[in-house]
């Protein structure tokens, strides 16, 4: 299992047009990839002052997450994070242990 980590800064005044874009149409579409496991979107705890977001997509493999960001929808979808983004940085994870506690 892998994460992809995508750190995201909004464009001046385009925060919530930002949040909304990443709940629809960027993890609504791509919950439906095959591979696809769970999405979180964290922001700073008790930090009105940043506006910063970090999404954490996990996927069964590397290789079905590039396939989704291979199909055109990704690109299409992707847009609507380019247009209210001034910054954005992924990375990738290895998942090396997880607890059901």
């Amino acid at each position: 299992m892998i994460t992809l980590h995508v750190y995201l800064i909004p464009k001046a005044g385009k925060a919530d047009a930002l949040r909304a874009a990443i709940n629809d149409p960027w993890i609504s579409t791509m919950s439906e990839q095959p591979g696809f496991v769970q999405a979180a979107m964290l922001t700073p705890f008790g930090d009105d002052s940043s506006e910063d977001i970090e999404l954490v997509s996990y996927w069964e493999s590397e290789e079905l997450r590039l396939e989704w960001v291979a199909r055109p929808i990704h690109d299409e979808v992707f847009a609507a994070i380019m247009e209210n983004a001034e910054t954005v940085s992924p990375t990738v994870k290895t998942v090396s242990s997880k607890w059901n506690v």
